[in-house]
């Protein structure tokens, strides 16, 4: 009986282990875009772009992923280039990092405008060069939002529940002491 538990035991993990495997994302799936502002090819690179996150020196910080195109695998060791132009004003430079195959770059934030921007990338695959816009990011209002503190009045909840629960709880008491009695 130990063995045949045993035996169970071993093809269930081994099954359990077959299935989550199965179901994992391979690298070539491992990123399908989810939440990207924008998607588009640029030579043998697919480029996805992402919103920015907010600097307190009234910057943005932007996000790119990158994928061969081909295999959809990670673009690792790819030169990037990313210059960007808001309305009426000249072409800049924008400072970024990479990291395997995400890009970070900074740009000033340009809210309410949005900026073009244009990334370049070269690498053994070959060049691509992209464009999109990518919006700045609406600042915090400084003023607090002021609440009036009410005292009193409204639905008291815990007293609600209180109640209910020693009626539910006296109830199935009383039910119990008639089986007993009964």
């Amino acid at each position: 009986m130990p063995g045949r538990i045993s035996r169970a035991l071993l093809l269930a993990t081994l099954l359990f282990e077959a299935v989550f495997v199965a179901l994992l994302p391979t690298a070539a799936k491992a990123h399908n875009g989810v939440g990207a502002a924008f998607k588009g090819r640029a030579g043998p690179y697919t480029v996805y772009a992402y919103d920015g996150y907010a600097l307190p020196s009234n910057a943005v910080e932007y996000r790119l992923v990158l994928l061969d195109a081909a295999s959809s695998e990670p673009a690792n060791d790819v030169t990037v280039s990313i210059m960007a132009t808001k309305p009426g004003k000249p072409e800049t430079t924008a400072e970024s990092h990479a990291y395997a195959n995400v890009v970070y770059y900074t740009l000033p934030n340009v809210y309410p405008h949005a900026w073009r921007v244009e990334v370049s990338l070269h690498c053994r695959a070959g060049r691509g060069k992209v464009h999109f816009r990518m919006h700045g990011i609406q600042p915090l209002d400084p003023t607090p939002v002021e609440t009036a503190l009410t005292v009193g009045g409204g639905t008291p909840t815990a007293l609600v529940v209180g109640i209910s629960a020693g009626v539910v709880l006296a109830a199935g008491l009383a039910v119990m002491w008639r089986r007993r009695r009964g």
